[in-house]
């Protein structure tokens, strides 16, 4: 079965396997990295909790960020919007924890409201 990114962007899933197997992770970390920033996280604090290899913790972050987004989702408030890119940056950073380069670009895309800007990093 093909992954996230192949079935959604397969230009994308196409540019990373082109890439070196070890280079894969770096150009991932720098998406990610990105599309958290652009969604209101600091970058250093991801990288602080990457450094940690725990997958869950930024498991339990994007849960907590879902829940905003689906209260707010149901009030109708326009802030539910941020709550759903943060809650994509912890998943992507997930991803990237569980070294999953191809489901952390994947997740980083709705992260951002520029997705275009990912293609440029590979």
């Amino acid at each position: 079965m093909p992954s996230r990114l192949a079935s959604s962007y397969p230009d994308l899933q196409h540019a990373l396997d082109a890439i070196i197997p070890s280079k894969k992770m770096d150009v991932a970390t720098r998406i990610v990295l990105w599309a958290a920033s652009d969604a209101g996280l600091d970058p250093a604090e991801i990288m602080v909790t990457l450094s940690k290899l725990d997958p869950v913790l930024f498991d339990n972050l994007c849960s907590e960020m879902e829940l905003q987004y689906f209260k707010l989702f149901e009030l109708g408030d326009e802030m539910h919007r941020v709550f759903f890119c943060k809650a994509r940056a912890y998943s992507a950073s997930a991803w990237l924890a569980r070294e999953a380069p191809g489901e952390a670009i994947y997740e980083s895309i709705y992260a951002t409201d520029s997705p275009v800007v990912i293609a440029e990093f590979l």
